[in-house]
């Protein structure tokens, strides 16, 4: 009867507007493992560490920044085909597809579908791409199974991690060999999507091991409104490798090398090359990319109060986007860290840095760079000190990151944040935080030719066509963010945790566009205008400010049944100039993000070889309601068989045919809707 009461509330749960399951920042579980959900206990969660705010293992717990950590329960449980999909009920987050191939990832603001402000790293490997100031997340095709954990810190990290670390940093840590032994196969067949991946991992001896991997992806992607294809399909494949080698205590070698290629569609607009017929021209435009990586690490433990690592990678990114547009990528980068914990007061983390990154561009239409190839390097250096003033109750911790670079020059990002315990189970920290935002390729040297307003209407009234061209700028400056945050973290019983964070973001030298010129534009032998021609300029325009809250309420139901909440509100504030009244035009408008958005998410073991997850989230309105707010729905029931294999049900978005997550007003592809899918996954374990 006790098990038939499980069953009953938790099909209430999983497909009704309801409560929905709890992401437990608990210590990451080996995928070889058949752990039950809930065999770690709720006041240990907060032991879970993380590396990514002070560049050591810290408890989340200690950590003076609104951090998140997805581990590998979490992975395994969810209904996620993708690592953005994973992160869409981080609180603060916000992920939308935009079209075939293309999603977008933000968090406190400036959403895009190059989101300019999140810095974003693969095992300490950076994957933002300068060029254009964001991140490809279709080249991003890692198996989940060989995610160890993905941590996400909301807020700057500049101080650390360098320029683009702005509002966010997020970084995926893959599974060391030697945790991912023997054969696995996992296989995914939807309505819209189809997957599979193999990993292969063995041990040499006691210290070398190695993974192999592979993994293949076939998207139907979105629709149009009627539920009509918009593009071919998606079809990506990537081969990935790791070695591991630890030839006595006090050092670690790691080698791992990747190589991924994609092919996909999708609709785009061209301006009308034919003056007299003003306008757009829709073409089904061939995208393609090829990627390869190859990083190494050697990690060195003099003594338990000193350590250092070196850390070099290569990366080559070419790609073909909107039809016309083929660009190479390189990216060199070498950097050395130091942690030395001088005495009990004192723990220093200090590095320095080099990274070199060539690129080149043709066209045939639309974009043009000029020079059509460039080369930037960046020399970087940092230090940070954590300074404990009372033990672990009081804790001091401030740093700065000094960059050079060939194009903005020197770049300075310090902060200063503090942590307080004053009892076991209640934790308040705060900081002040400056971070940049360098100028991309496209803001320095581009040519754009992409939009057209067509005569009498609302945005064009006057009787000609008016045609847009955007010049880059060569002098633009780095963009500048001074960030205060506040947090507070309770264990307010054995159950349950609240996790609070508060932000205030100032913003200066956004990037945007200057009016240059308007001239008539002419076609001999014809006597008058057949149009006008704006040109503008990309320049450091704006002003913001933002601010918002996140909130997470998680806990135990019962022993057998797991639940979140969270909670974000995001807000902003744009000056208009005194003299005009209008508000600058801003490269990225902040309409993009939602004001409110939430997650209920529950985790339940229904019995021994039975578990349930389910997601209900929240989105609200984007850019005045051209992108509604929707409710979404995902629900996974699984099944294990013995301690080798299980299989799942999976549904997505279940409370709608097909809606809209996300529109770039100046990127001209109509708008893609997300359709609704269900799956079957099994997963084995040789």
């Amino acid at each position: 009867m006790k098990k038939t009461y499980r069953l009953l509330a938790t099909s209430l749960i999983a497909f009704a507007p309801a409560m929905v399951q709890a992401q437990d920042n608990d210590e990451p579980v080996t995928q070889d493992a058949d752990d039950a959900l809930f065999e770690v206990p709720l006041e240990d969660l907060l032991t879970l560490e993380s590396t990514s705010v002070a560049k050591k293992r810290q408890r989340v717990s200690e950590s003076a920044a609104a951090v998140y950590v997805i581990n590998q329960d979490d992975i395994r449980r969810s209904s996620a085909t993708s690592i953005p999909d994973l992160l869409r009920t981080v609180p603060g987050l916000e992920v939308g597809d935009q079209q075939n191939g293309r999603t977008v990832v933000a968090v406190r603001g400036f959403k895009s579908i190059f989101t300019n402000s999140l810095l974003v790293m693969v095992d300490g490997r950076s994957i933002y791409v300068t060029t254009n100031s964001g991140v490809f997340w279709d080249q991003l095709m890692i198996p989940l199974t060989d995610i160890e954990r993905i941590e996400i810190v909301r807020g700057p990290g500049a101080t650390l991690w360098g320029a683009n670390a702005v509002n966010g940093v997020i970084n995926i840590i893959t599974k060391h060999s030697g945790d991912a032994l023997g054969a696995k196969a996992d296989i995914r067949v939807s309505s819209k999507e189809q997957e599979g991946s193999v990993t292969y991992g063995e041990r040499v001896n006691d210290a070398l091991s190695f993974r192999l991997s592979a993994n293949v992806r076939h998207d139907n992607g979105p629709t149009d409104f009627a539920g009509n294809d918009m593009s071919r399909r998606h079809f990506g494949k990537a081969f990935s490798g790791r070695v591991d080698w630890e030839p006595k205590e006090s050092d670690a070698y790691t080698l791992q090398a990747e190589y991924s290629d994609g092919k996909y569609d999708f609709p785009f607009r061209y301006v009308s090359r034919n003056l007299l017929n003003p306008g757009y021209e829709a073409q089904q435009t061939e995208n393609s990319f090829e990627t390869v990586n190859v990083l190494g690490r050697w990690m060195h433990r003099a003594n338990e109060n000193l350590d250092w690592s070196v850390q070099a990678y290569f990366d080559r990114i070419a790609r073909t986007e909107i039809g016309t547009v083929s660009f190479i990528r390189e990216q060199s980068d070498l950097d050395i860290g130091v942690r030395w914990k001088a005495d009990d007061t004192h723990e220093i983390n200090a590095g320095v840095g080099g990274r070199i990154i060539d690129d080149s561009m043709s066209s045939t239409r639309g974009i043009v760079l000029s020079p059509p190839s460039n080369t930037d390097h960046w020399l970087s250096g940092y230090i940070q000190d954590d300074i404990s003033l009372i033990g672990d109750k009081l804790r001091l911790t401030i740093g700065t990151k000094v960059e050079r670079n060939n194009f903005t020059g020197f770049e300075l990002q310090p902060s200063a944040k503090l942590f307080v315990r004053p009892s076991k189970s209640f934790a308040l920290w705060g900081g002040v935080s400056r971070a940049v935002r360098t100028p991309s390729r496209f803001e320095r040297h581009a040519i754009i030719d992409l939009l057209v307003d067509l005569p009498n209407t609302p945005a064009n009234p006057t009787p000609l066509p008016f045609y847009t061209v955007m010049l880059g700028n060569a002098d633009i400056k780095a963009e500048r963010l001074t960030a205060y945050e506040a947090g507070i973290r309770a264990q307010l019983n054995k159950n349950w945790s609240l996790d609070l964070a508060a932000y205030h973001n100032v913003y200066h030298r956004l990037s945007g566009f200057e009016l240059v010129s308007v001239t008539p534009v002419i076609q001999p032998p014809i006597p008058f205008p057949l149009g006008l021609q704006a040109t503008l300029q990309f320049a450091n325009v704006g002003k913001a400010k933002t601010w918002g809250l996140e909130a997470i309420f998680k806990g135990n139901v019962t022993e057998w049944w797991k639940t979140e909440i969270s909670y974000a509100h995001f807000n902003f504030k744009q000056p208009s100039d005194p003299q005009t009244g209008q508000h600058a035009q801003l490269l990225f408008p902040l309409q993009n993000s939602p004001r409110h958005s939430f997650a209920v998410t529950n985790d339940m073991d229904l019995f021994e070889s039975m578990s349930m997850r389910s997601q209900l989230r929240y989105v609200g309105e984007l850019l005045g309601g051209r992108v509604p707010d929707y409710f979404s729905l995902d629900g996974r029931l699984t099944y294990r068989i013995g301690a080798s294999a299980e299989l799942s049900l999976i549904g997505e978005n279940l409370l709608q045919k097909r809606r809209v997550e996300f529109i770039q007003p100046s990127y001209q592809t109509p708008p893609a809707y997300v359709p609704r899918s269900v799956a079957v996954q099994g997963r084995i374990r040789f």
